[in-house]
């Protein structure tokens, strides 16, 4: 039973603010350059044509660069650091996203956000001791924090402890039953109480 840290709606909703900002800086960016060449296929460039896979990589690289550029001009700006670390993750560049995520903890140490998203990631890349140091950081702020709560229950849910999930699953189902990490929560308690299937 693998159950997987999530991702919350807020930095959701953070990140396609951020995606925005980020495309409307790769398209000035590419309006800039003269003379770009026409697609091979001899098609428009028409919004309204479905984008194959490698464009869509290439848009996200092109996002990354103009936010690179812009970094550069603005070093400490978070919202750019929290968009190029969510690039990074979706790019399975886990240790780039690692690297953002401490450095807006470092500008901003109660970042909510940031502090779960680098719990996340840590826990992708194996640091399960790294992954509940920055969870339970929300919790030393929040104790009730149902995502925070969710995450550290799925983390201790995945390593076999069941107690400990059970708890702050529990605990999480308390908090906000009617939001995505409660049910979840609430999913993985039940899936907690049924015996494992016999295989045959």
């Amino acid at each position: 039973m693998r159950l997987p840290p999530i991702s919350t709606k807020a930095s959701r909703i953070a990140g396609a603010g951020l995606a925005a900002i980020a495309v409307f800086l790769a398209l000035s960016w590419a309006l800039r350059l003269k003379d770009a060449p026409v697609p091979a296929s001899g098609k428009s460039g028409r919004a309204d044509a479905k984008q194959p896979a490698a464009e869509t990589g290439l848009d996200k690289r092109h996002e990354a660069m103009a936010l690179e550029s812009e970094l550069r001009k603005k070093p400490n700006h978070v919202p750019i650091l929290f968009r190029l670390a969510q690039l990074a993750r979706e790019n399975g560049k886990n240790t780039e996203a690692v690297t953002h995520f401490r450095k807006i903890i470092e500008l901003e140490p109660k970042n909510r956000e940031a502090h779960l998203e680098l719990g996340r990631t840590l826990y992708d890349i194996g640091d399960v001791t790294g992954a509940l140091e920055q969870t339970n950081r929300i919790l030393m702020e929040k104790p009730s924090d149902v995502d925070a709560l969710y995450n550290v229950g799925a983390i201790y849910a995945n390593s076999n402890k069941m107690d400990l999930a059970r708890d702050y699953w529990n605990r999480a189902v308390k908090s906000a039953p009617n939001s995505e990490s409660g049910q979840k929560a609430a999913e993985g308690l039940k899936r907690l109480v049924q015996p494992p299937a016999n295989p045959r």
